[in-house]
C-alpha cells in the first residue's frame, strides 16, 4: 500500500465515510477509489490537485460535523483549527501524493516493470476508456500523437452531447483516426451534425481523419511512446476485450507497425496551424471562387465599414507582431469589395452569437481578434443594410438555439463553404494554447455533403431567412432597439 494509499484510508476512517460517497464527490466509481487505498493505484497527476481539493472539503466538513477536530489533530500530530483543517488535510494528501508518485516511479525505473493488463469485464472497459485513459493522456507533460484505427463513427454516436471537455491540456496532443465512410455517407446528414458536434466537444485536440479502408480490423489505439491497446470486438462494434501495453519498446513496435495504415492519400479533414493554412495561398483561392455559404460561430466578420480596416490592420501588425497579417488583411479588403458586390453569398449566423456582437463586438478577422467599437458596431450594420440593397444574392439565415436544446454548447466551430473548397474555423483556439486553428477538408464527397446539408438547413423550422428586403424590414423595427443595446454596451465597458 502506498503512502497516499494509507493516509486516504485512514482519512475515509476516521470521518466516517462510505467509499461510495467519497466515489460521489469526486466523480469516479468505487472500484478507483479502492485501488487508491489498497493497491497502491495513483490517481493521474494531472487530475491529483483536484481530486486532493475535493477529498479535503468533503473529508474537513465531516470532521467538522462530528466535532472530531481535537481528535484529528492527536491522530495526525499537527496544529489544526476549525478554519485551517480544510488546507491541513489537503497539504497531507499533496506531500503524500508525491512521495507515492516518487516511490512508484523509483521502483517503476528499477525494475523497468510494464505492466501488461487484460480488461475483460464491462465496467472495468467502461472505466479505463471514460476516465482512465483519458486522464493519462492529460497527465504526460509532453505533445502526444496518438493512432486510433477504430471508426470514429462509433465515438460520434456515443454520448457526443456529454463529451465537452473543461480540462484543456497544456500540450498539443494529435490524434489521428479512421472513418468509415460507407457508414458515414449512408446517412451523411445524421453524422455530419454529430462530426461537427465532436469535434466542437474535444475542440482542444487536434483531429486528422483517415478513410479507415486500410486499419478497419487492426482495432488498436497507440499513444505513441507511451501506450498501446489492443481491442476485440464483438459483431456490433463493442470492445469485449482490451489488452493495455505499457512498455515502451512494445509500444513503439506496434506503432511503427500500425502508422502506415495512416496514408496521406485517404486522409479526409485535417487539423491545420494558421502558418500552414496560409503558405499555399488557400484563403485567397478560396475567395477567388462564388456561390458562398459561411456559418459564422462567432461575431459577423464580413462586410465591414471602411472606417474599421486601419483599425483592424494596426491591430494585426502592432498587437499581434505580424506584418503578413496585416498585410493579408488589406489585401482581403480589396477582394472581398469585389465579393460583395456581386456574388452570390448565404451566411448562417446563431441568434446568441448576434446577440453577444451586439454586446462586445468581438471578431475573428483571419487570425486578428478585434473588438469593433460601438460606433463601428453602428456602421457595420448601415454598411449590411447598403450592400444587400446592391447585392440581392446575399442571404442571412439566423438559427435559434432555443430550437436545438442541449446542443448549444456544441455550435462553436465556423464553416466556410465555397462548394468547392471547405474549411472550418475554430474560435476558441484564439484564447487557448493548444487546438488547432483551421480543418481543411480534403475530401470532395465531403464537400458535396456539407453543401447540401446547409442548402437544407434553410428548410428548418428554426432557421429563419431574410434577403435584401427582409433585413431592411427587421432593421426599420428593430433599428432603435439594437442601438439602445450597442450603447448600453458600451456604458457597461465605461463603468
Amino acid at each position: 500500500m502506498s503512502a497516499y494509499g494509507t493516509l486516504l484510508k485512514t482519512l475515509i476512517n476516521f470521518s466516517g465515510s462510505k467509499l461510495s460517497t467519497v466515489a460521489e464527490e469526486v466523480g469516479y466509481d468505487v472500484s478507483y477509489i479502492s485501488k487508491w487505498c489498497n493497491k497502491a493505484k495513483l490517481p493521474a497527476s494531472k487530475m491529483a490537485p483536484n481530486i486532493n481539493r475535493t477529498l479535503a472539503n468533503h473529508f474537513s466538513h465531516e470532521i467538522l460535523k462530528h466535532e472530531d477536530l481535537s481528535a484529528f489533530a492527536k491522530l495526525f500530530a499537527v496544529d489544526v483549527t476549525p478554519e485551517t483543517l480544510n488546507s491541513v488535510i489537503y497539504n497531507l494528501l499533496k506531500e503524500n501524493y508525491k512521495e507515492s508518485s516518487r516511490e512508484a516511479a523509483n521502483d517503476q525505473h528499477a525494475h523497468g516493470i510494464y505492466e501488461t493488463r487484460v480488461l475483460s469485464l464491462a465496467n472495468d472497459i467502461y472505466e479505463f476508456f471514460d476516465h482512465e485513459l483519458p486522464e493519462t493522456i492529460l497527465s504526460y507533460n509532453e505533445p502526444l500523437e496518438v493512432l486510433c484505427t477504430l471508426d470514429v463513427c462509433r465515438f460520434i454516436t456515443n454520448n457526443v452531447l456529454d463529451a465537452a471537455s473543461h480540462i484543456i491540456p497544456e500540450h498539443e496532443i494529435n490524434v489521428k483516426i479512421g472513418l468509415n465512410t460507407e457508414t458515414f455517407f449512408a446517412d451523411s446528414p445524421l453524422y455530419l451534425k454529430q462530426l461537427y458536434y465532436f469535434i466542437n466537444a474535444h475542440s482542444h485536440l487536434a483531429f486528422d481523419f483517415y478513410d479507415d479502408c486500410l486499419m478497419n480490423s487492426l482495432n488498436t489505439i497507440i499513444v505513441k511512446d507511451h501506450m498501446a491497446i489492443l481491442c476485440a470486438l464483438d459483431q456490433y462494434s463493442r470492445i469485449q476485450t482490451a489488452t493495455v501495453i505499457t512498455d515502451p519498446e512494445k509500444v513503439n513496435q506496434i506503432y511503427i507497425r500500425t502508422l502506415p495504415s495512416f496514408r496521406v492519400t485517404n486522409l479526409l479533414l485535417h487539423a491545420t496551424e494558421s502558418d500552414e493554412f496560409y503558405q499555399h495561398g488557400y484563403r485567397t483561392d478560396f475567395y477567388a471562387r462564388d456561390n458562398y455559404q459561411i456559418f459564422l460561430a462567432l461575431g459577423f466578420e464580413y462586410l465591414l465599414p471602411v472606417e474599421c480596416w486601419d483599425s483592424i490592420i494596426r491591430t494585426a501588425r502592432e498587437r499581434n507582431k505580424d506584418e503578413f497579417m496585416a498585410q493579408l488583411v488589406g489585401q482581403l479588403q480589396i477582394t472581398w469589395e469585389e465579393i460583395f458586390e456581386k456574388n452570390t453569398l448565404d451566411f448562417y449566423v446563431l441568434k446568441s452569437s448576434l446577440l453577444k456582437y451586439m454586446e462586445n463586438g468581438e471578431i475573428i478577422f483571419t487570425d486578428v481578434v478585434y473588438h469593433m467599437t460601438p460606433e463601428e458596431r453602428k456602421l457595420h450594420i448601415q454598411k449590411v443594410l447598403d450592400i444587400t440593397k446592391k447585392n440581392p444574392n446575399i442571404h442571412f439565415y439566423v438559427i435559434d438555439e432555443e430550437y436545438l436544446p442541449n446542443v448549444e454548447h456544441l455550435l462553436r466551430t465556423s464553416v466556410f463553404n465555397n462548394r468547392k473548397k471547405l474549411f472550418l474555423k475554430i474560435p476558441e483556439r484564439y484564447h487557448t494554447k493548444v487546438g488547432p486553428h483551421f480543418y481543411s477538408v480534403l475530401s470532395d464527397r465531403f464537400i458535396k455533403e456539407v453543401s447540401e446539408f446547409l442548402d437544407d438547413l434553410k428548410t428548418k423550422p428554426y432557421c429563419f431567412g431574410y434577403d435584401a428586403d427582409g433585413v431592411q424590414k427587421f432593421a426599420d423595427k428593430y433599428g432603435s432597439l439594437v442601438n439602445r443595446m450597442i450603447d448600453l454596451s458600451a456604458f457597461k465597458i465605461n463603468k
